[in-house]
């Protein structure tokens, strides 16, 4: 049995995964900048086939959500770090190859991914669509701490912002499971309008925090920089389009 909606654990499975990833990805690529990019990436591996394991062999659907919900914590760890180890690792026209084969696999990997889990859920099980990963998740820890150099921020100063860090992902967070819950809930439950009503005064909280941390998470001197800004904008405007 399950204390929630079909429809509600269905959308803490995606949208779950995704607003997790998207409250701790600044804090994943502050963490590789400051502790170790290969380091930080190895860990968000190991955690992203503990908790693939966890999802394939989960007894019950809250225990799916959570161990989702984790993976996508893991996946936090890496998606920053797979860029700035090709940052710190080439340059000149062997960084450019290396970012385009990067993109070539990223985009191949976001078409035929659906396709394959989708065949994969059908001829077999959702179960190996999560358990297919972790062979998978092995090899790549292998190739990375056999191949690729521990690098870091030798720059960087002053303590990691955890406040900051804290705020967005209650900000993020907070947003994101209350207009699940709330939808799910037909707007009848409270509590989703409680969670809905902390990630917005997070989200109003976190800019006005950026300028008062003496290191903040995200420093605002960069949005001072134009083709910072108007390349964040676009790329927000251009998947808020696609999605």
């Amino acid at each position: 049995s399950t204390t929630m909606g079909t429809l509600e654990a269905q959308a803490y499975i995606t949208s779950g995964y995704l607003a997790v990833l998207s409250a701790f990805l600044i804090l994943g690529g502050a963490m590789a900048d400051r502790y170790g990019r290969r380091r930080i990436f190895s860990a968000g591996l190991i955690g992203f086939g503990v908790t693939s394991l966890l999802c394939g062999l989960a007894p019950t659907m809250e225990l799916l959500v959570l161990a989702r919900l984790l993976q996508g914590a893991s996946g936090a760890l890496l998606v920053p770090g797979s860029l700035t180890i090709i940052t710190a690792s080439y340059e000149g026209e062997a960084r450019a190859r290396a970012f385009g084969i990067w993109a070539a696999a990223t985009s191949a990997l976001t078409v035929l991914g659906p396709l394959v889990g989708g065949l994969i859920v059908d001829l077999f099980s959702w179960r190996v669509a999560f358990l297919v990963n972790v062979p998978l998740i092995a090899l790549a820890l292998w190739a990375t701490r056999r191949h690729v150099p521990e690098t870091r921020d030798e720059t960087a100063t002053g303590r990691l912002d955890w406040l900051g860090s804290v705020v967005i992902a209650v900000a993020v967070g907070g947003i994101s499971f209350g207009l699940i819950r709330g939808q799910e809930a037909d707007w009848a439950d409270p509590t989703a309008f409680l969670v809905l009503g902390i990630g917005i005064v997070a989200a109003i909280a976190f800019p006005v925090l950026m300028l008062r941390r003496p290191d903040p998470l995200v420093p605002p001197a960069l949005f001072r920089r134009r083709a910072f800004t108007v390349i964040n904008i676009a790329t927000f405007l251009i998947y808020g389009a696609l999605y």
